[in-house]
């Protein structure tokens, strides 16, 4: 039973690391840019408000915040992928879907509607110790 559950979360939990990791990679060359000067605003020529309000202090703090939401959905595929805690994976392929929240929301949200597909099985959630 253990080890068709294990299999059956093997591929959601893998891809939710797939999505953060390319997230945490895209927030991390963005907090660089912001730490540089050398961000959205700046590249826009510092004339469109929407793009000047993601540049220096608050690009370099939505990236940090981009950077921990993606280390969460990494630590939750990991809890999945061992079958411990349940409710943490859950919330991990929840988080993988928000737009705006997400580190990488555009295959987050398919992987993540993966991952909670799997996780309501009632036979994968009776394998999760936790």
């Amino acid at each position: 039973m253990n080890g068709q559950a294990a299999d059956a979360v093997r591929g959601p939990a893998i891809g939710l690391m797939v999505t953060a990791g390319i997230g945490a990679v895209f927030q991390l060359i963005g907090l660089v840019l912001n730490i540089a000067g050398t961000g959205m605003g700046a590249m826009a020529g510092g004339n469109d408000g929407m793009v000047n309000m993601f540049s220096g202090g608050i690009g370099i703090l939505t990236s940090l915040i981009g950077i921990a939401v993606a280390g969460f959905i990494i630590y939750g595929a990991m809890l999945m992928q061992k079958l411990q805690k349940h409710g943490m994976a859950m919330a991990a392929a929840i988080a993988a879907m928000i737009p705006c929240i997400s580190p990488c929301c555009i295959l987050g949200l398919p992987i993540g509607i993966w991952a909670i597909v799997v996780l309501v099985k009632p036979e994968v959630k009776a394998a999760f110790v936790g």
